[in-house]
């Protein structure tokens, strides 16, 4: 049987990585396609993309917000709206 991996994310500690994607998923599901993300969840946000692969790239010149957008095949995705006025979509779950 498989040992489930305990994740820690801004002090918040999930028993297993599938309630930290959980967390994230009700988080994006809160939001319709277009909102912004409001700063208590910003804040999470921030730190979860620290822990993404491709962290560097995506956080780039630096974040100045987030928000909840239409993606592929009728989903939605969280994107990162940089301070250089760029932007970029990301998985929350490549951030766990």
């Amino acid at each position: 049987m498989p040992r489930s991996v305990p994740v820690e994310i801004m002090g918040i500690k999930f028993r297993t990585k599938g309630d930290a994607l959980a967390y994230l998923r009700a988080m994006l599901n809160r939001y319709a396609p277009g909102s912004p993300v409001n700063e208590e969840d910003a804040v999470f946000l921030r730190e979860a993309l620290k822990r993404h692969p491709e962290a560097d790239a995506k956080i780039g010149a630096g974040i100045s917000s987030f928000e909840v957008r239409s993606a592929d095949y009728g989903t939605q995705c969280f994107w990162v709206l940089r301070v250089d006025q760029t932007e970029e979509r990301f998985s929350y779950k490549s951030c766990v």
